[in-house]
């Protein structure tokens, strides 16, 4: 990258793609980098579909698009920095442990930005794959929803989608209370989920 330092991130969260902590033009930022699976499912219009949906989304609770690269079979996209990692990342990889009433500012925070895609933006959006991965923490420990690699604007069954969300989110609300992973084989019952 031009003008930039790019180095590899330490988290071990289930995120497709590799995260890279990069410095372009002497401003922190976080890098994205598709991995080679999705660049070759994903043609160039959902790319581009996604790009138009991220650039248009402002919100206090969603992370804004700086940039992108789309050249050279390459697919970056480049985040301001949420030097607090992921959610994840504290409940699951060792980080500090987050104290009740910052948890609850999270999930006030995270279920708004959530409100704010299904409710405020028209097309609806529908986020897809909402998990404790894909919710950043910013240097004020404010929550950010990331990572719409399966975002779509559908008109064809929202009511359905958005209840996927809901749901999702209710998983990560019970990660967050129990601080377990919602599915871990080291533990009896493995899930935290109990039909």
């Amino acid at each position: 990258m031009t003008n930039g330092c790019l180095t590899r991130q330490g988290s071990k969260n289930p995120n497709p793609g590799p995260l890279f902590n990069a410095s372009l033009l002497n401003e922190p930022d976080l890098v994205k980098r598709a991995n080679a699976a999705t660049i070759i499912h994903t043609n160039s219009r959902e790319f581009e579909m996604e790009l138009e949906i991220l650039c248009s989304v402002r919100h206090s609770s969603i992370v804004n698009l700086l940039g992108y690269c789309a050249e050279m079979g390459e697919q970056i996209l480049v985040y301001k920095i949420m030097p607090h990692g992921t959610l994840y990342d504290h409940f699951h990889d060792g980080l500090s442990c987050l104290r009740w009433n910052l948890r609850l500012k999270i999930v006030m925070q995270a279920a708004k930005g959530l409100e704010y895609l299904h409710k405020e933006v028209s097309p609806p959006i529908v986020h897809r794959d909402v998990k404790s991965s894909n919710i950043l923490l910013d240097a004020d420990w404010g929550a950010r929803i990331v990572d719409f690699g399966l975002l779509t604007p559908n008109k064809k069954d929202i009511n359905g989608d958005v209840t996927t969300d809901v749901y999702n989110f209710g998983i990560v609300l019970l990660e967050i209370l129990s601080g377990r992973k919602a599915y871990d084989r080291d533990c009896t019952p493995s899930s935290i989920i109990i039909c």
